[in-house]
């Protein structure tokens, strides 16, 4: 499948700087080469979080759409807003799930976020719960049986009952540890019964000592391994139709070590 990789340069929905580089450093090293990507789409002046998000909606659902498989390389998580609800709109919210690799659940609303920032709210957007100026596309542009959060060991206290209100699956890290990643995945997979997946990673999934180049780096996560064979695991269902990473920070990676380790797991996509 065609490869279409879409630039997602916001930091604005975090308070961290720097993950707007990503696609230019990793591009600029040759991640279109790797996923064997037909074509790079920037964004330019990119305003503000929501029109990020709108402009994203509107990249994602046309490449697939048009056949592609984007890769969107954010950028802060709030461009997850975006890109599930142009994943919904291009194959239809009821035939999506998002598997949700995340060391947080990313589900609050403003009524429970405790700090006010988007990339908290991704899925509650997507959900519906979120108020009109925050939300991309459908009002609820994905259904809550539907969405997977796997890595997550910072959940604020709101999210819990929001998780549980909307049948979400959540699969902490201390669950991922204890069960192992290829049981976990496999057990993901075999659940799903949508026939498309959006996958949307966040490089925080991982432990802070395994790949520390990210605003919000944390122990108890998983290894580069777990990574990669939950990847594989979902990789070869053949329904995912789209895919985000987010949270690298380049001006954290003095060496480029975990630009090498992205290349590693995003060179998985190029099979597709």
């Amino acid at each position: 499948m065609k490869k279409a990789i879409i630039e997602a340069p916001v930091c604005m929905g975090s308070p961290t700087n720097g993950s707007q580089y990503a696609f230019r450093e990793l591009v600029g090293h040759g991640l279109k080469d790797i996923l064997g990507a037909d074509a790079a789409v920037p964004m330019d002046d990119p305003g503000d979080v929501m029109d990020v998000s709108r402009r994203l909606y509107g990249a994602v659902s046309e490449n697939i759409e048009r056949g592609y498989f984007p890769v969107t390389v954010g950028g802060d998580h709030s461009c997850a807003m975006g890109t599930i609800a142009g994943a919904a709109e291009a194959l239809g919210r009821e035939n999506v799930s998002v598997i949700y690799l995340d060391g947080h659940t990313d589900i609050n609303t403003e009524k429970t976020s405790p700090t006010g920032f988007l990339h908290g709210m991704p899925l509650a957007s997507a959900l519906g719960l979120c108020e009109s100026v925050h939300t991309v596309g459908e009002k609820q542009n994905i259904f809550g049986e539907n969405i997977y959060i796997v890595g997550a060991r910072s959940i604020d206290d709101g999210e819990y009952g929001i998780i549980r209100e909307n049948g979400v699956h959540l699969i902490t890290a201390s669950r991922l540890k204890s069960e192992g990643a290829g049981r976990i995945a496999a057990d993901i997979a075999g659940q799903i019964k949508t026939p498309y997946i959006h996958v949307s990673f966040d490089v925080d999934f991982m432990d802070g000592d395994v790949f520390p180049s990210t605003g919000y780096r944390m122990s108890g996560g998983a290894t580069l391994f777990e990574a990669e064979t939950i990847l594989k695991t979902i990789l070869k269902t053949g329904k995912v139709r789209s895919f985000d990473c987010v949270e690298y920070n380049p001006l954290l990676d003095r060496d480029g070590a975990d630009r090498g380790k992205l290349f590693c797991l995003l060179s998985l996509i190029a099979g597709i």
